[in-house]
């Protein structure tokens, strides 16, 4: 009966453990698209791959003869190295083939699942085993002492004392591993995010280290000595302590490699978010000094108008009476008035186009952002053609629009100030409740990718904003539920934005 029962704890353990081990993934690990909906049967068949290959490697006689060298089982530690890697790699072919996302973060996952899984035993395996043998002393004393009670009832005594023991240590294992995975995987929430090979490989080797150990562990456990077995912790009493404690500080120094980079990379997002927020400052700061330079010049149009109306009624004036006393002197030439009047009328005019719109698109603040673009373009000599309306009626913000605007308009400014025949094209149009924006622009360069996301990277000096303006854009393309693609051909740049008006919008979130 106890021997039923323990077969059965040990396959219950097993079952769990694997299931723990399968948990780490989901939710950090996007399933593939043509398994989303069975989502919940992933874990399942895992945990029914990986039993069936235990149950396998642990009862089938032909098999353990094939990794152990006989029926009866394993005899050294070192026998399990084999099936321990013949088990992980089955699990990392299963999560590659139901997981997306790169390989290499898959392994490193599937990896980290089943080391956790051997540092946790054998952090607690060397405790309970002090335990265990302390415990047999105190009843092997007794039964030299001769308690007539304990030497009686000795069979049933040990027996159930290693059935406690057995299922004290499976509880503890259970609830160490759960809890372990749990903060882990709160940890590696950052997973979802795609990391760089650096931060890959400062996740990978803890656990690299981790599972090195494991398998050194299992080389040197136990071993047959002719016709008895060595304990390594019979032999050398010290390791009953250092064991738990490189075990645990490995499964420690894995936990703390993902919560370090969740707190780096959470830093790094909140730098960005920071920089975002500063060019949104700098282009409101834009706005105002082009509001206030129209508003102080139609002021000051105001304050000059009475004078200049003044100025022209003494010029008509002088007109009148020079062609009515029909005098015709060289410094009274009525020609010389109307070439005066034309002047002053003419630098009124240039007065007010400078205070006029270079383009018009329905809204004024996508028009003091097109027209200040403009004005530059013609400093730079860069032809610029416009062709943008407002979408009215479709809920977008102007103010979002012109961080599109603005981020996408430099950007073609930087690439077409390197070109022998620069140009940039600009176009906006509506189809039913969609809006697009198209930037075209000369550029017969390579484009640049860099950085886990690939972000287009700039000539600017500072690195840290290499693609900033790309990830403005692409935030504000999603707060619409729209897209951002670029592509290059021709020797040309096309940037375009799809933005969802206000009707799609509603859809998406019911």
């Amino acid at each position: 009966m106890r021997e039923v029962f323990t077969a059965g704890l040990d396959l219950a353990a097993a079952v769990i453990r694997r299931y723990s081990m399968i948990y780490l993934l989901c939710g950090v690990l996007p399933l593939k698209e043509r398994w989303v909906k069975r989502e919940r049967w992933v874990p399942a068949g895992f945990v029914a791959v990986s039993m069936a290959f235990y149950l396998i490697s642990n009862y089938l006689p032909a098999v353990k003869i094939f990794f152990y060298g006989n029926a009866e089982g394993m005899q050294e530690s070192r026998a399990s190295i084999l099936p321990m890697a013949i088990s992980l790699s089955i699990m990392a072919v299963y999560c590659c083939f139901f997981y997306a996302g790169k390989k290499s973060r898959i392994c490193y996952m599937a990896c980290t699942a089943y080391t956790l899984n051997e540092l946790v035993m054998f952090t607690i395996q060397p405790l309970f085993s002090i335990l265990l043998s302390g415990i047999s002393a105190v009843i092997e004393y007794l039964v030299i002492e001769g308690n007539a009670f304990v030497i009686r009832n000795f069979d049933l005594i040990f027996g159930i004392y290693q059935t406690i023991w057995q299922l004290s240590f499976y509880i503890a294992l259970l609830i160490m591993l759960y809890h372990t995975i749990v903060f882990l995987k709160k940890n590696l929430a950052c997973a979802g995010r795609e990391l760089t090979r650096v931060q890959e490989l400062f996740l990978a080797v803890p656990c690299g280290i981790g599972l090195c150990f494991c398998v050194m562990l299992r080389s040197i456990m136990y071993a047959y000595n002719g016709r008895e077995i060595r304990f390594l912790m019979d032999e050398y009493p010290e390791t009953r302590l250092l064991v738990p404690i490189v075990s645990g500080l490995c499964l420690l120094s894995i936990i703390l490699s993902a919560l370090i980079l969740k707190k780096l990379v959470e830093s790094s997002e909140k730098e960005l978010l920071l920089e975002v927020y500063r060019n949104r400052i700098s282009d409101m700061e834009e706005h105002m000094k082009d509001v206030e330079r129209l508003y102080d010049g139609i002021r000051g149009m105001r304050h000059d108008m009475k004078n200049c109306v003044a100025d022209l009624e003494i010029l008509l004036q002088n007109k009148k009476r020079i062609s009515a006393a029909g005098e015709c002197a060289d410094h009274e030439n009525p020609g010389e008035y109307e070439v005066e009047v034309r002047r002053y009328l003419d630098g009124m005019c240039l007065a007010i186009d400078e205070l006029d719109m270079k383009c018009s698109t329905g809204n004024p603040v996508t028009d003091v952002v097109l027209s200040r673009k403009i004005r530059r373009a013609e400093q730079e000599k860069i032809p610029l053609e416009c062709n943008f309306i407002f979408p009215e009626g479709l809920g977008i913000s102007a103010f979002d629009l012109s961080i599109l605007l603005n981020n996408g308009l430099d950007n073609a400014m930087e690439a077409s100030q390197k070109e022998k025949a620069p140009y940039i094209r600009l176009e906006s149009y509506v189809k039913g409740n969609m809006f697009f924006i198209e930037i075209r622009n000369a550029f017969s360069g390579r484009l640049k990718e860099g950085g886990a996301e690939g972000v287009l990277q700039t000539s600017k000096s500072d690195p840290s904003i290499h693609g900033l303006g790309i990830k403005n854009m692409r935030n504000c393309a999603e707060k619409y539920y729209g897209t951002l693609r670029y592509t290059v051909g021709g020797g040309e740049f096309l940037l375009t934005v799809m933005l969802q008006g206000k009707e799609n919008q509603n859809e998406c979130k019911n």
